[in-house]
């Protein structure tokens, strides 16, 4: 019977609904056992209890075999059987297992891995669903993204789902793409296929917003390492037309594509042909924290050309005076180190910098470098939030990787030490930079 300490089904296949089984079973042993979604009407049933893809009378959410070593070697051995429904019941079962450090490195010892990407074409709709799901938990292990990117089929599939499959499969296949894509060595491998950054392009102009930003994100991740390619297939356009979408997820997506983009010439000659500086003024004054982020992460590179700078001293006043506030107002970092680092770009043009000099010098000066120890919030956005408090050392941070994408692998750590003195370092090179006379 069902055991809900294991999530654990002791037998095989049956005739009839296995719920019922255990509901008798139940009133047998008069035992009572609150399950909410046994009640009629499913009142207090949740929203991710209801699938979108079922398997007829069969639970196949509740193995039937022991776990253990044991037990996964022959879970493992399952997945090439015959038989679709024990296909399903060891496809859920290796869904649950790898989601423990110790079965997900036991399966991929196992060599699991290849038989879940046979699995990924399967003809049935939920068997190719919950294999993704295995490939995007195992792509968190560097075991996993090495066995997984041995085998460059599964890229091809993955392109095809994107195409022809429907939603539900097609979201976590971009679930998947992410998490494969973050590391720069993974990024190589999946360049070497010829259709990902032309079907990516494609496939995010008609999609859901949900499956629209992860793969807005692959694409960053992609564009960090070959900007050529996405350049040659109209990825500016693109993103262009992303950016003016009043959707915050998508825009910081399209605009953190962009800024990768503007690091390759051509990006930045688009960049002015479209007077993207006279745009990027609005995106300062956003409501929302990480649209500033990502604006001022943008206008770092689009500051470079010395067009761009006889464009901004047409309307140096706004710009300047909102991002001085941003870097002496901001609690953020990441947000005063872009927008320190934008003020250096902008003062190699001799009007501006006689303009920041003569009404923005005090205030540059008032701008003060925390210490580790007043910090009181996270320097990027994580999954908790905006979460504050003294415990920062233990808990997640999820984005600060971004510093380093923006200089390079060889960084030195990021962590709070170095936010704070890369703040100062960049607070001097502005005072600097301003003290500065052109020569005559």
């Amino acid at each position: 019977m069902f055991c809900p300490q294991k999530n654990s089904y002791l037998q095989r296949e049956i005739p009839m609904e296995p719920r019922l089984i255990n509901k008798a079973v139940r009133r047998a042993m008069r035992k009572t056992l609150i399950v909410p979604d046994s009640d009629l009407p499913p009142a207090r049933r949740l929203e991710s209890m209801q699938p979108t893809l079922f398997a007829p009378w069969v639970d196949i959410t509740q193995a039937h075999l022991g776990y253990g070593r044991p037990g996964l070697r022959i879970v493992a051995r399952e997945l090439v059987s015959d038989d679709p429904i024990i296909q399903s019941q060891a496809v859920h079962t290796i869904l649950d297992k790898v989601q423990e450090t110790d079965s997900a490195l036991h399966l991929l010892d196992l060599n699991v891995i290849y038989n879940v990407v046979n699995l990924v074409t399967h003809t049935d709709a939920l068997i190719r669903e919950k294999s993704i799901l295995i490939l995007t938990h195992l792509s968190n292990y560097y075991q996993g993204k090495q066995r997984i990117m041995a085998r460059p089929v599964i890229i091809d599939h993955f392109i095809d789902i994107l195409w022809n499959d429907c939603k539900e499969i097609r979201y976590v296949t971009a679930l998947c793409l992410k998490t494969l894509a973050r590391d720069r060595c993974t990024c190589e491998k999946i360049l070497q296929n010829d259709r990902i950054i032309e079907t990516l392009l494609r496939v995010v102009c008609n999609d859901h917003t949900d499956i629209v930003v992860y793969l807005l994100n692959v694409l960053r991740k992609l564009m960090d390492y070959d900007q050529e390619r996405p350049l040659r297939a109209n990825a500016f356009q693109i993103m262009w037309h992303f950016m003016k979408i009043h959707d915050n997820r998508i825009v910081v997506a399209s605009m953190e594509c962009m800024t990768q983009l503007c690091k390759h010439k051509v990006g930045k000659k688009l960049a002015d042909q479209h007077d993207m500086l006279k745009e990027m003024r609005m995106y300062l004054l956003a409501s929302d924290v990480e649209v500033m982020i990502s604006a001022a992460g943008l206008l770092h590179y689009l500051t470079l050309t010395d067009m761009s700078k006889w464009r901004c001293k047409q309307f140096q006043w706004d710009m300047i005076q909102r991002l001085v506030t941003l870097a002496v107002a901001s609690n953020l970092p990441s947000l005063q180190l872009r927008c320190l680092q934008v003020l250096i770009n902008l003062c190699d043009c001799n009007d501006i910098r006689e303009h920041i000099r003569y009404i923005w010098k005090d205030k540059i000066q008032g701008i003060k470098v925390k210490t580790h120890e007043s910090w009181d919030g996270y320097t990027e956005f994580s999954t908790f939030g905006y979460e504050t408090g003294e415990n920062y050392q233990t808990m997640s941070i999820e984005g600060v990787e971004t510093i380093e994408e923006d200089y390079g692998d060889g960084v030195r750590p990021v962590n709070l030490t170095s936010f704070w003195r890369r703040i100062r370092e960049a607070k001097m090179r502005l005072l600097k930079i301003m003290d500065t006379y052109p020569y005559i």
